[in-house]
């Protein structure tokens, strides 16, 4: 259970990144684009680890959530202050994902050892999603010319 509160908050401080991200974003619709979606599906990821905690007579943990929240707030505030905002960012995002990822992997190996095989159908569902969410991923290299472009004119390049 505690990996699965762990999961959740885990979940719950991708959203808050990304809500800040798009935010401050203005040069790069298609990254902002990129980032809607993948807030979108973050948060449809939420509901069956809180579903799963549930079933189990478990509940999320609200502490780890505010903690987890605030960090998510802080580390898009420590990037804002970064003439490479966006670049921070993305390698951020990447490295959420990429934990999420491991964390589904191993939330899976835990339910098929405990004999949760319903929990096992919902969490390969939600590897499948953060599989897929490569549309962030995908924007380093159009982002990159873009922010060195604006960087090289001494134009606002951080975002």
């Amino acid at each position: 259970m505690a990996a699965l509160r762990n999961t959740h908050a885990l979940e719950k401080q991708a959203v808050q990144m990304l809500e800040r991200q798009i935010e401050r974003y203005r040069h790069d619709p298609d990254l902002i684009q990129a980032l809607r979606l993948h807030t979108s599906e973050t948060d449809q990821q939420i509901m069956p680890l809180a579903d799963i905690l549930h079933n189990h007579g478990e509940d999320r943990s609200l502490l780890k959530d505010v903690v987890t929240q605030t960090a998510g707030n802080v580390a898009a505030l420590v990037h804002s202050v970064t003439t490479d905002e966006v670049l921070k960012n993305l390698y951020t995002d990447y490295s959420v994902e990429t934990s999420a990822i491991a964390a589904d992997t191993s939330l899976i190996a835990i339910a098929e050892a405990a004999g949760h095989i319903q929990d096992v159908a919902l969490l390969k569902q939600s590897l499948k999603e953060e599989k897929a969410a490569e549309a962030v991923f995908a924007q380093i290299v159009p982002v990159t010319p873009g922010y060195l472009e604006r960087e090289a004119r001494g134009a606002k390049s951080d975002r």
